[in-house]
């Protein structure tokens, strides 16, 4: 290869990095907040070959190629821009133009309004690819065949870097008919305005079925996702997950203003890279959720559990019993903290209402998680029973490391239970944190087997004990207790809604 075309292919390369960089800066795995530059402008197991599919349905005429817009856009990145309307108008069918485009590097794939049906792809090996829509455009793809007849994933990219993926709707509307988008590189990526339409086809539980996977497997690498929409979820009875981060993720990546809903096996399952029991060790990658709306997801609706990772800005509402994989395998859960330490959940907000079902915590902790922090952080929880917080015993096990609350505040009128429950935490702290919960025989903080913890500056208004012992001891420090407000409290509104960042 000429030295000059060597070096115009690493300057498009260097671009997509640059924009990645631009949309994550603030996100530092220390859990310290950054300036942040403002992102570019955007308005708003192994598998078959790809098989040839019909072409697709007929659109309104695409604008000559290259379309201008799209070259403004992207045109200093990429060698060549495929109108994929137009390429696949003659001979090639769509399948074709998108698997060839796919497969050779420095290329983009423009898909202008229209319905594109896509078979099974596989994408190896390759560095500056992608597929783009613009904000004007109405780009829906559909799998050509039913989700029995591909093995795994149904658009798959593997070793790959520097990808985008940007501004279209899979339709997973018609039954039996839908899969997963896997992205796994070694380099940076950038997953922005993506939307599932349709429930995962999840009820065959001898296959795994997830919307979407991202891991970035090069430490160095970073990747963006943000404004992806999952909110149809899984059906009952199925064992769909919204958004998957595998063990090997050794990156960094961000969830940035995303909305998932109505899974039956987690919203956001980000805390396999944390793993490490049973033989099964992750890499450890950083995770980072800034703002969104995760709703009615069962087992978590966040779940997180690599060092230094943080959610932050997030929204998270229980307002019925989600989707289960089975009657038994319901437990509603918030933000989950599996694995590792360093963690941040900052400037949240939590809602547990009353007909959400049984679960384990509005914040939720599994023993072999570390020490981490939550702060400036609202929660509310109106079922009976149900704990804002619960750190669950280690029985033996776990890493009895102390956790931490800062300016925390619990509301609702839960009855029942404690409020908070803190078992196997020795040295865990509570500053600055007000609890209020109206319904009948609510207990406030319960220890249990925690020795040298503190509450400090802190209000708990609760009708049963606002703090209780069980073979722990607590140093108390400027404490107000009262009775709480027993009348009906108004309902929360949407919490802020979705995509919103907070500041």
């Amino acid at each position: 290869m000429p030295a000059d075309e060597r070096t115009r292919r690493g300057f498009l390369r260097a671009g997509i990095a640059a924009a990645v960089a631009a949309g994550l800066a603030g996100c530092r795995s220390d859990g310290e907040e950054t300036v942040e530059p403002t992102p570019p402008e955007t308005e708003t197991p192994t598998d078959p070959a790809p098989t040839e599919t019909a072409p697709p349905t007929p659109t309104p005429s695409p604008s000559p190629t290259p379309v201008p817009e799209i070259v403004e856009r992207y045109g200093d990145r990429y060698d060549s821009i495929v109108n994929v309307a137009q390429a696949a108008s003659g001979d090639a069918s769509v399948g074709e133009v998108v698997a060839e485009g796919l497969n050779t590097d420095d290329t983009l794939l423009y898909f202008p309004t229209g319905e594109y049906e896509l078979p099974e792809l596989r994408v190896r090996d390759v560095r500056n690819v992608g597929i783009a829509s613009l904000p004007r455009d109405d780009a829906v793809i559909r799998p050509a065949v039913p989700r029995a007849e591909f093995r795994e994933a149904f658009i798959d990219f593997r070793d790959v870097a520097d990808v985008l993926l940007e501004g279209v709707t899979f339709d997973y509307t018609k039954s039996g008919f839908g899969g997963s988008l896997r992205l796994v590189t070694h380099g940076n990526f950038i997953a922005r305005d993506l939307r599932t339409k349709g429930k995962l086809p999840d009820t065959d539980k001898s296959r795994k079925h997830v919307a979407y996977r991202f891991d970035v497997q090069d430490e160095e690498g970073i990747g963006l996702v943000e404004r992806v929409v999952a909110r149809d979820g899984g059906h009952d009875g199925g064992n769909g997950v919204g958004i998957f981060v595998g063990k090997d993720h050794a990156g960094t990546v961000t969830f940035r203003d995303c909305e998932v809903a109505n899974f039956p096996n987690n919203g956001l399952y980000a805390s396999a890279p944390g793993a490490n029991y049973d033989g099964y060790r992750g890499a450890n990658g950083a995770v980072h959720v800034r703002g969104g709306r995760y709703e009615n997801n069962n087992i978590a609706n966040i779940r997180i559990g690599s060092t230094g990772s943080t959610v932050r800005h997030a929204t998270v509402v229980v307002d019925k019993v989600p989707p289960t994989i089975s009657e038994s395998d319901l437990n509603v859960r918030g933000i989950r903290l599996r694995a590792r330490n360093g963690q941040v959940v900052e400037d949240c907000d939590i809602h547990i209402g009353e007909d959400a079902g049984e679960g384990f915590g509005a914040i939720s902790y599994h023993p072999d998680h570390g020490s981490s922090t939550i702060k400036d952080t609202r929660i509310r929880v109106d079922r009976d029973n149900f704990s804002a917080i619960d750190a669950t015993h280690a029985n033996g096990g776990g890493t009895e490391a102390p956790l931490a609350f800062e300016n925390v505040t619990i509301t609702g009128q839960a009855s029942e239970g404690a409020t908070v429950d803190i078992a196997d935490r020795h040295g865990t702290t509570f500053r600055n944190c007000q609890i209020e919960q109206s319904g009948d025989d609510r207990e406030g903080i319960v220890f249990t087997n925690s020795e040298d913890c503190l509450v400090a500056e802190s209000t708990i208004k609760v009708t049963g004990d606002p703090i209780e012992l069980n073979n722990s001891t607590v140093d108390r420090e400027a404490l107000t207790f009262g009775t709480p407000n027993v009348s009906d409290d108004p309902e929360p509104n949407d919490l802020g809604g979705p995509g919103q960042t907070g500041p």
